[in-house]
């Protein structure tokens, strides 16, 4: 593998790595919110961006030629 090849996998998967950091903790503040019962408007704009996060994973998996399924648990804890 050129050095050049090997940089670009690295960077890839630094994007991927932080994007599925970014999916966790805005999964864990949607529960947090919900379970607080807190403004649907919070929950809403979490859980768009949450979507957002996906979006952007799906299309660096596709680089690849991979792609991802996410869903939520209903049961966690």
């Amino acid at each position: 593998m050129e050095e050049k090849e090997f940089l670009s996998y690295y960077q890839w998967s630094i994007s991927v790595s932080r994007l599925m950091e970014l999916i966790a903790m805005t999964n864990r503040t949607i529960q947090i919110h919900k379970e607080g019962n807190d403004s649907l408007l919070y929950i809403k704009q979490y859980e768009e961006l949450f979507e957002g996060y996906k979006v952007e994973l799906n299309k660096l998996m596709q680089i690849m030629g991979l792609s991802v399924h996410l869903s939520t648990l209903k049961n966690t804890g």
